[in-house]
């Protein structure tokens, strides 16, 4: 699991720049995330992102996913 810690506007400006650079669009403060075949669930929540790694191509390590 990913933690980041985050103030709400800091979480705001993430969304933006996460939907500008990587095309990928977090609806609300908790959700799931699909794309090139890497499923994941985040939820934002009391100052912290929390990303959960669900699925992933067999050839790409968490560690890559994770930078």
């Amino acid at each position: 699991m990913i933690q980041i810690p985050l103030s709400p506007e800091q979480f705001q400006s993430k969304i933006a720049q996460i939907a500008a650079e990587q095309g990928i669009n977090l609806i609300g403060h908790e959700g799931t995330i699909d794309k090139m075949g890497v499923k994941a669930n985040y939820i934002y929540e009391d100052g912290m992102l929390k990303i959960t790694i669900l699925d992933k191509p067999f050839f790409l390590s968490e560690e890559m996913i994770e930078e």
